[in-house]
């Protein structure tokens, strides 16, 4: 049955693409292998009815009315055919027939409408069917594929049109908001001019900076604030407070922490890779970061879920570290799956790196991520 269904599913396609000649040309060849089959004469019939080769119609849906007396659609196909030829008495008939076996048919009871109205005159009944009347009620081939593609492609431009409508809407209506007023974190001169710790002697610093250098990672911290690139401005923060920066201006950068907003994948900017963190880690501390990978070793409780993030080995070609993952809510991860995440880098007291994690994005339709 697979092998006889091939050419009627083409046929099919090419009854839709109006390819009338290709039908027939193609089915003739597959008779002896069809000649149970209904829908084979019926798109046969169709196909020569279509192409006005009315004798071949005739035979072919004859054949099909000899494997079926029942079927509505070679029934209608007839009657069309018997219209098309001026046999009116015949086709209302046929149309009769139909309305015994479904007697709310819309085209069998809108053919004997229109037949009624144009007997009423022999003149109107001759233009009716020289004209092609008839072919309204022909067997319907579907829409057109280059009709159906129009159809999308309008629609998806209409949806495009739309949610550009939309997008302007919602900015004119919620227009961007101006962050934080931090005219209060406005270094003084006096801060600006003693911008250094006085003794080192007393703590280790990752970051040896002169005056200039505080002043303008300091700015450069506000500024990208500003920009709502609080990952990149919480990098200037970590240096600041791991350089030998003044306490004042340290504890100016702390508050500024506080404004900070957590992201979200849509919102998340200035990523940062795992072998850059493993470099500075005390410069990410408290940074978002997106990793893709796989789990391993998770454990569920009431506290919440943990596990090892296999960072870069979503892929399953190469792992480039490995990072304890927690989260403080329960979580349902599949780990055979590959995932996406977005959490914020931790120090341990014992100086080891983790990710708190936040969102997760794990496709389980075998998408990519």
């Amino acid at each position: 049955m697979s092998k006889a269904a091939g050419p009627l599913k083409i046929a099919r396609k090419l009854l839709r693409a109006r390819k009338f000649f290709n039908v027939i040309t193609l089915l003739e060849q597959h008779e002896d292998e069809y000649r149970d089959s209904i829908d084979f004469y019926y798109y046969l019939g169709t196909a020569c009815l279509y192409q006005d080769d009315r004798a071949g119609a005739n035979s072919y849906f004859d054949a099909a009315r000899r494997l079926t007396v029942s079927d509505q659609r070679i029934i209608l196909a007839q009657a069309a055919l018997f219209l098309r030829r001026g046999e009116t008495d015949r086709a209302i008939n046929y149309y009769l027939d139909v309305l015994d076996i479904e007697p709310k048919n819309k085209i069998a009871l809108k053919a004997l409408d229109v037949i009624e109205q144009k007997s009423k005159s022999t003149e109107l009944l001759h233009e009716f069917i020289s004209g092609g009347g008839a072919k309204k009620f022909y067997p319907s081939l579907g829409i057109h594929p280059f009709v159906k593609f129009l159809l999308v492609l309008v629609s998806v431009l209409l949806v495009g049109y739309a949610g550009f409508l939309t997008a302007q809407f919602y900015s004119l209506s919620h227009p961007v908001q101006p962050r934080a007023d931090l005219s209060a974190f406005a270094l003084s001169v006096d801060q600006r001019n003693n911008a250094l710790q006085e003794d080192l002697s007393g703590e280790a610093y990752h970051y040896i900076m002169n005056a200039r250098q505080v002043n303008e990672t300091y700015d450069a911290a506000r500024s990208l604030f500003q920009q709502h690139r609080d990952n990149a401005a919480q990098i200037e923060i970590n240096r600041i407070l791991h350089s030998n920066a003044s306490t004042a201006i340290k504890q100016n950068v702390r508050m500024l922490m506080d404004y900070l907003q957590e992201p979200t994948f849509d919102s998340f900017t200035d990523n940062i890779s795992y072998l850059q963190v493993i470099k500075e880690p005390h410069l990410y501390v408290d940074c978002w970061v997106v990793w893709k990978g796989r789990i391993t070793n998770a454990q569920s409780s009431n506290e919440g879920f943990t596990c090892d993030l296999l960072v870069g080995y979503e892929n399953l070609q190469r792992v480039e570290g490995i990072v304890p993952l927690v989260f403080q809510q329960a979580m349902d991860i599949d780990a055979t799956l590959p995932l996406q995440v977005l959490g914020r880098i931790g120090v341990r007291e014992d100086g080891k790196l983790f990710i708190q994690g936040k969102s997760v994005y794990q496709p389980r339709d075998g998408s990519s991520l």
